[in-house]
């Protein structure tokens, strides 16, 4: 069907106005809305153009959890239609969201973001590769979307767009369509982060493209500003023709990394530009903040009387929006709502009782947005309890509407208070009959997982959705009040059964105080949750709940404990490794999987490790510990950072310990082991006489070239030649013939390291020869 729509519309582009409801269709088809919407795009039918922004601020607005779900086959489908030519792309264009504007263009923007934020979550080098064949390009409009996305690759690519940018900086720069208001607003954003974490040849190299870069427009200013000031010998000018992008620029560098170059420019553009520079600002209608005509203003209450019964907002279908210093004036009904919310939220008592003393008819959105106001205050325990029972029961809903949330939320919130059986009802009803989620779909989904395999969705799902908070709310209530149980039953035997297993999930909240009610009961329940889905075994607090079943259920807890630790989920495998570890440690289960450590994955080893470092400094656990660790003296697997634990929490008693340090260090020693040792010692200023043994075992093994030549470039070497040095000066002085020896095996391993080029060694001892 919608295939021969399609054809239909590429045959009558004008009548697509009579069959599309693109709000829904982005919700539940995304691929085929993104092809409407290319399909709009190609032909410039602007009759939609209103509808497709209400869509857009509903759903593509910055801080919206929704992402673009088929990001790759979004960018495919959008990316063709960007204009690449100037004559396309001005302040005044439809692409351009300077001077604000509701186009079908600047929508297909913001998805091309989203889209690309979805992929790069997953597959960066996809979205990496595509960005490379834009590098001839010289778009305004490309630049925005590449420095929107490079603001979002993760640290690995750090040197790539650093790289990237210094290649081709005088282009790509410059945010000139985004309508934030600053055109280097993005690139200090991508320097800022990217700039701390490349390395120090391509920081240098882009260092050097700032300090070097004159704009354009400086002779034309500095022309200028030169004929002015011969016209008017009453008023000399000084407009700034240079200086202010390095200003802008070095200011978003990390400080710790400026070359002493950098910094005495920085200087001295600080005296220069005292109150700041404003050569790369613009006024614009697309920065800043989207709100009502009263938002922050404080209003009486026939003010608001006279809003929430207003005919004119409760008819009005468009928005209409007004350009402001600092951010844009909504006039629409959704925009009085959220400042009414707010108004709610602080000052949630007396809005409530304006409410309820109106008998006229209030528009629902901001019956919503009051129930919202007053269960996210500060104040919500201090709101009387029959003026929250009195709107509850006035304002019900539907059990599609969200206002159920809420009133979950204040339940929850005020759970030890005694509710009236009115509201008991509520409660329970919603929990069983409340429409959302809907079958099995979830509520919240991401690019990685779209439809709740992982542990964490599920539970994110669990906790979004209104039968689960509604769940929650009742586990609150029995924590409070154990006598609730019996009246609670039936409904939780119904969540239980839910067809929806983030539902059927947030049934933990309330089997958690009826172990201590009835625990039988709850215990089987719990057992047979988890056994159907074993995910479940990820709800947080499980681990202690297994050992409190573990007498009674073994052989079932086991089972599940190796689910969980041969998952293909990272979250449920970090609770496998740790249950494991720590059955084994207490209870000498999976003796055979503690005995292989050879065929642990990494993430496996890592998990178990972290569990044993809990046990580390207890004595009665200390040996078996030390003997757990040891098992992973030949590992192939880069475990340093979780053995380094030991040295970070302070773990380590050098008289209880020093043996096993020695043989740790004497295996195969690491960047990460020794750095967290050196560090160990300066945080505890100790003396490094008593870790002799220690350090002169780490010399042997760079002497002896058991340290890699990629280890050495973490600066390994160097950091132990200090050691030595170090120790050498705690004891050269001193007479006594323990530390007259420790002093002459300083100087001999000093002359090894010498000859072997080691660390510090052969540079410091050449600059004492030269004095």
């Amino acid at each position: 069907m919608f295939e021969l729509r399609m054809q239909f519309y590429q045959k009558y582009p004008r009548i697509t106005d009579n069959y599309i409801d693109f709000k829904s269709m982005l919700k539940n088809c995304e691929l085929r809305t993104i092809r409407y919407f290319a399909f709009l795009l190609e032909n410039k039918i602007k009759n939609r153009e209103k509808m497709i922004h209400r869509y857009e601020n509903e759903f593509l607005h910055d801080d919206t959890e929704l992402l673009i779900q088929n990001g790759e086959q979004v960018l495919k489908l959008l990316i063709p239609y960007l204009p690449i030519t100037s004559e396309e792309i001005h302040s005044f264009s439809e692409w351009s969201g300077r001077y604000y504007k509701n186009s079908i263009e600047r929508v297909c923007i913001k998805i091309i973001k989203k889209a690309n934020a979805a992929v790069i979550t997953s597959n960066p080098e996809l979205v990496w590769n595509i960005f490379r064949s834009f590098e001839v390009c010289n778009s305004d409009l490309l630049n925005e979307v590449l420095l929107d996305a490079f603001v979002k690759f993760p640290t690995s690519y750090s040197d790539c767009i650093i790289s990237f940018i210094s290649n081709d900086f005088n282009k790509i720069i410059f945010d000139k369509t985004s309508g934030n208001g600053d055109e280097l607003n993005l690139v200090k954003k991508v320097i800022s982060k990217h700039g701390e974490n490349c390395i120090k040849e391509t920081f240098l190299d882009l260092e050097q493209q700032i300090i070097n870069y004159v704009s354009l427009r400086a002779k034309d200013i500095y022309m200028r500003r030169v004929e002015f000031n011969k016209q008017n010998n009453e008023h000399t000018v000084y407009w700034s023709f240079w200086g202010d992008l390095q200003y802008e620029l070095l200011r978003a560098l990390p400080i710790d990394r400026l070359s002493n170059q950098s910094k005495q420019l920085l200087r001295v553009l600080e005296r220069k530009f005292i109150k700041g520079s404003r050569m790369y600002y613009y006024s614009s209608g697309g920065g800043g903040s989207v709100n009502s005509p009263v938002s922050g203003k404080k209003l009486s209450d026939n003010n608001w009387k006279e809003i929430l019964l207003s005919k004119k907002l409760k008819n009005r279908k468009e928005s209409s929006w007004k350009d402001v210093p600092g951010g844009i004036i909504e006039n629409s009904r959704e925009a009085f709502s959220r400042s009414f919310n707010s108004s709610v939220t602080e000052n949630p008592e007396n809005m409530l009782k304006l409410v309820l003393s109106m008998e006229e008819s209030i528009d629902d959105v901001f019956i919503d947005a009051l129930l919202s106001g007053i269960a996210h205050s500060n104040s919500l325990i201090n709101v009387d309890q029959f003026l929250i029972e009195k709107a509850i029961l006035r304002y019900p809903g539907s059990y599609d509407s969200y206002r159920a949330s809420s009133m979950c939320t204040i339940i929850e919130k005020k759970r030890h208070i005694l509710w009236s059986q009115e509201i008991i009802d509520v409660l329970l009803d919603i929990a069983v009959n409340h429409h959302n989620p809907e079958g099995e779909k979830p509520n919240v989904t991401n690019a990685n997982d779209k439809e709740m395999k992982s542990i964490n969705m599920l539970f994110s799902n669990a906790i979004n959705c209104v039968r689960g908070q509604a769940a929650e709310a009742i586990g609150a209530l029995l924590w409070d009040d154990s006598s609730y149980f019996q009246q609670f039953k039936d409904t939780i035997e119904h969540i239980i059964n839910d067809d929806n297993p983030a539902v059927r999930l947030s049934t933990m909240f309330i089997l958690w105080p009826v172990y201590n009610i009835e625990r039988d009961w709850a215990a089987e329940k719990i057992l047979k949750l988890i056994e159907d889905d074993y995910r479940f075994a990820g709800f947080h607090g499980m681990k202690n709940m297994f050992f409190l079943l573990y007498s009674k259920y073994r052989e079932r807890i086991i089972r599940v404990i190796e689910k969980c630790y041969n998952s293909d989920d990272e979250d449920l495998v970090k609770m496998g490794a740790h249950c494991l570890a720590e059955m084994y440690i207490l209870k000498n289960e999976f003796v055979a999987e503690m005995s292989d450590v050879d065929t642990m994955s990494m993430k496996q080893a890592e998990e178990v490790l972290m569990m044993v470092m809990l046990y580390f400094n207890k004595d009665e656990y200390n040996e078996l510990a030390k003997d757990i660790i040891y098992r992973y003296r030949n590992s192939e697997l880069d475990l340093e950072m979780p053995i380094s634990r030991l040295f970070y929490d302070d773990l380590i008693n050098l008289e209880r310990d020093e043996e096993f340090l020695l043989q740790i260090m004497n295996s195969k020693l690491s960047r990460r082991t020794v750095h967290a040792f050196i560090h160990y010692l300066e945080e505890e200023s100790r003396s490094l006489i008593a870790f002799k043994n220690i350090i002169f075992t780490m010399s042997q093994s760079l002497i002896t070239g058991n340290i890699s030549s990629e280890e050495r470039t973490w600066g390994i070497d160097d950091s132990v030649s200090k050691l030595i040095i170090g120790l050498y000066d705690e004891v050269s002085s001193s007479q006594q013939y323990e530390h007259k020896e420790i002093s002459a095996k300083c100087l001999d391993v000093w002359d090894l390291m010498f000859e072997n080029q080691i660390g510090s060694a052969r540079t410091l001892s050449q600059e004492m020869m030269q004095r």
